[in-house]
């Protein structure tokens, strides 16, 4: 029942929100100084390489080596928030299932095989690391880079950038158009 899914999905997302909200903050922080690098080479063509200017090199670099250390700190700190905190709701989440086990009747311990049990508490719980832990923060996390990144390709040049998007999104429209067409055999 998708209502109750959503009900339970919400519960573990409030019951987790202070791990979930430092992993976004760490996140942000992560990606935006991911994009440092990238202009660093814009500034090192630009005005180092061509206009010759060898003193604007030092503040450069010290500039790329900053955001390095900056996003490889960040990395790290957001996969032991986060993953501390999906092995917690994961833990949790056995314990209800376990306990939910337990209140089963007799007759169904005989109709259903051990392994199956053992798989069931083991595996399902398993989801919640793709919604607690590194799954939801990196969908926002590739949403948000993203849009800095087609932020940055429109101030770049608009109309390129606007032709890509119009070309991707109608490849996008054309490969959902024909997975949702069935598939002849052969002839």
């Amino acid at each position: 029942d998708k209502s109750r899914a959503w009900k339970e999905t919400r519960e573990l997302v409030h019951e987790h929100r202070g791990s979930l909200t430092i992993g976004l903050v760490l996140m942000v922080i992560n990606r935006l100084s991911g994009v440092v690098l990238p202009f660093t080479s814009k500034y090192l063509v630009d005005d180092i390489i061509q206009k010759h200017r060898v003193d604007m090199l030092m503040p450069l670099a010290a500039i790329a080596a900053v955001a390095t250390i900056v996003q490889g700190a960040t990395s790290f700190a957001l996969a032991q928030v986060v993953s501390i905190a999906a092995q917690r709701a994961i833990t949790e989440m056995r314990k209800r299932v376990q306990a939910h086990v337990l209140r089963l009747p007799i007759s169904y311990f005989d109709s259903t095989k051990t392994g199956v049990l053992i798989s069931r508490i083991m595996t399902d719980a398993e989801g919640v690391r793709n919604l607690v832990g590194t799954g939801l923060i990196q969908l926002i996390g590739s949403i948000l880079t993203a849009l800095i990144s087609v932020t940055i390709l429109f101030y770049i040049n608009w109309k390129l950038t606007s032709a890509t998007v119009v070309a991707l999104v109608a490849l996008a429209v054309a490969v959902a158009d024909g997975a949702r067409r069935p598939v002849d055999g052969p002839r």
